[in-house]
């Protein structure tokens, strides 16, 4: 079973591309791989799965609505022992940010507003 392979296995959101109602972003997953998948023992290695997701809020940025894509078989493959951490994810790129910061006023040094930077926080779910 999934939930043997890590003792933790947080999530964050990495980018955010579109605001309210519905918010484009890119997401990990992530976990130290230290217990067992499919008879397979982990080494402790890092292991990561990265996403896109949408998200619909209300007036009040209440959810109302969540959509995930990944592809999990790198992920899945690396817990069965059939495939290196290095060796996944060799493709995955981040913008680093929210590409509507720019657009705040009182910017600071890397391009985000004072206030921007308090709102933009990554979320991490254990």
């Amino acid at each position: 079973a999934f939930h043997t392979a890590f003792a933790a296995f947080p999530w964050e959101v990495l980018d955010v591309y579109s605001g309210p109602p519905k918010v484009a972003f890119t997401w990990r997953h992530w976990g130290t791989f230290t217990g067992t998948y499919e008879g397979n023992q982990g080494q402790g290695e890092l292991v990561e799965m990265f996403g896109f997701g949408t998200a619909v809020v209300n007036d009040k940025l209440q959810l109302q609505d969540v959509e995930i894509f990944y592809n999990a078989e790198e992920f899945i493959n690396v817990l069965r022992g059939k495939a290196k951490v290095e060796d996944v994810n060799a493709n995955w790129k981040s913008t680093g940010g929210c590409p509507f910061a720019a657009a705040s006023a009182a910017v600071s040094g890397n391009g985000e507003s004072k206030e921007t930077k308090k709102k933009r926080k990554r979320f991490l779910f254990f």
